[in-house]
């Protein structure tokens, strides 16, 4: 009976040990997420795939290498950054050569607060999250725990899901709360081992990358001044409008990304380097022509 006593004692220590398996970050995960980009004439969906292999000491942390291929045939990797969960089950994201953030916490309460910050999408902006609700989803798998949030300043809501992410994509939490008028991410699929856990309804395939065209937009010029510029700038349009406003470096780098609703915008540029910039304005109604801007 001793002996027995042993083994039921070693089984539920294993059974215990299971339960501390990540929510997220696991090599037996394969994640699409689908890139939609907007453009005069329509808007533009590509599919990229994720996978997570082999451990890295960064710092002496250790990380996943996060892999990204862009292709339906999943033959061409390309080296992605790095990934971590710790034992509280919390997820940062780290590109190469920069700091990392965090994006999920699956260790959380309702009513608790999280500060997130996803260095892909915006590698200023720290966002604050309150938990508004811990409960389960089913997928095709069963049940997996699902974490819904608010982010009171930008007024969005979060959603992850274990194993899955965020319904944006698996790197691309807080996507929402960042903002956009036009374009975006959705996840589409996840898969365990070679078993499909969730699929995205809209979509109904793993591989997405078609244009659809709509009806051309109409051109509209807008004002930026000073130019050259040194501290500040404005930006004028004709009227009030929900637009998107990106400044680009010449290196395909995103300095400002901001969500704007004034015909008259000020923007701060004491943080971006001198150098030349390409100004982009995104809008639903309207088209607008790229504005080149030199910061001195």
């Amino acid at each position: 009976m001793k002996s027995f006593g042993i083994i039921i004692s070693v089984l539920l220590s294993l059974s215990a040990f299971c339960q501390l398996d990540n929510y997220i970050v696991n090599q037996e995960g394969l994640w699409s997420t689908v890139d939609v980009h907007c453009f005069p004439n329509g808007n533009n969906y590509n599919t990229y795939f994720i996978k997570f292999e082999e451990d890295t000491i960064i710092d002496g942390l250790t990380y996943k290498e996060m892999w990204r291929c862009d292709e339906e045939d999943l033959e061409n990797w390309s080296s992605y950054g790095f990934i971590r969960e710790n034992e509280d089950h919390q997820v940062f994201l780290k590109p190469p050569d920069y700091i990392e953030g965090l994006v999920y916490d699956f260790g959380v309460s309702p009513g608790d607060s999280i500060e997130a910050l996803n260095v892909y999408l915006n590698s200023n902006d720290l966002l604050r999250f309150v938990v508004t609700e811990v409960d389960s989803v089913l997928l095709l798998d069963g049940y997996r725990k699902r974490i819904t949030l608010y982010e009171y300043i930008n007024e969005k809501e979060e959603i992850w899901i274990e194993g899955v992410g965020s319904y944006y994509g698996i790197l691309n939490s807080c996507n929402n709360a960042y903002g956009a008028v036009c374009g975006g991410y959705d996840a589409l699929c996840y898969s365990e081992n070679g078993t499909l856990v969730y699929q995205n309804e809209v979509y109904q395939t793993c591989y997405y990358s078609v244009t659809v065209g709509l009806n051309p937009l109409k051109q509209v010029d807008f004002r930026v001044y000073p130019n050259p510029a040194k501290d500040f700038i404005t930006i004028s349009f004709q009227n009030d409008g929900k637009r998107e406003i990106e400044i680009w470096d010449f290196l395909g780098k995103k300095v400002i990304n901001k969500l704007v609703f004034k015909k008259n915008i000020l923007l701060n540029l004491q943080e971006v380097d001198n150098g030349m910039y390409i100004i982009k304005v995104l809008d639903n109604e309207n088209y607008y022509p790229s504005y080149n801007l030199i910061v001195d």
